[in-house]
C-alpha cells in the first residue's frame, strides 16, 4: 500500500487559524491616535482596540471561570497538596516495596519464592491503582493552580472574599 502524495503546495494546518481580522478601512488621519507614528497605532507597540493580537495571552481562549471562595483558604490549599502528594507517596512507597520483595525473594529462591510472587502482585495493584490515584492528583493539581490564582489575586488587589 502506498500513501498518498501530500497535498500541493504544501500548507501547515493552523495557518487557518487564528481566523484572519476583517480589513481594518482606510487609514486615520494625521494627527489621529491610531495615525502610524502616533501613540496607539499596532506598529508603536499598543494593541488595536477591540481586537486581541496573535499571540497574546487570551488570543482564542474563553475567559476563565471565576475562582471559588475557597479557593482563598489555607484549608483548601493544604487539600490540594494532599491530593497531589499522598498519591505520589503512595507510588514511591509500591515502588519500593516491590524492589524489597525481589531482593528478598532472590536471597533465598528455595524458600522466599512466595515474596517474588507478591512483588508480582503489587505491580498488578500500582497498575490497577494508577489511574484511580491520577484521579486524585489531577483535581488536586486543578485545585492548586485554583488556589495559586486567589494568593496572586489577593497579593495584587488585597481582595477577600466574603466570609
Amino acid at each position: 500500500m502506498t500513501a498518498s502524495p501530500p497535498p500541493y503546495p504544501q500548507q501547515d494546518p493552523r495557518a487557518g487559524y487564528p481566523p484572519p481580522h476583517p480589513a481594518p478601512g482606510p487609514p486615520p488621519p494625521p494627527g489621529y491616535p491610531g495615525h502610524p507614528g502616533n501613540a496607539g497605532h499596532p506598529s508603536q507597540g499598543y494593541p488595536h482596540p477591540g481586537r486581541l493580537q496573535p499571540g497574546s495571552a487570551h488570543a482564542g481562549y474563553p475567559p476563565l471561570p471565576p475562582i471559588p471562595p475557597a479557593a482563598f483558604t489555607r484549608r483548601y490549599r493544604t487539600t490540594a497538596w494532599a491530593l497531589i502528594w499522598v498519591p505520589v507517596a503512595l507510588m514511591a512507597a509500591a515502588a519500593v516495596l516491590s524492589i524489597v520483595l525481589l531482593a528478598y525473594a532472590d536471597s533465598d529462591p528455595s524458600r522466599n519464592s512466595a515474596a517474588g510472587y507478591l512483588a508480582l502482585v503489587v505491580w498488578g495493584v500500582m497498575l490497577v491503582g494508577g489511574p484511580v490515584l491520577l484521579g486524585a492528583f489531577v483535581p488536586g493539581c486543578v485545585m492548586l493552580s485554583r488556589s495559586n490564582r486567589a494568593r496572586a489575586l489577593t497579593r495584587a488587589t488585597g481582595y477577600r472574599p466574603p466570609a
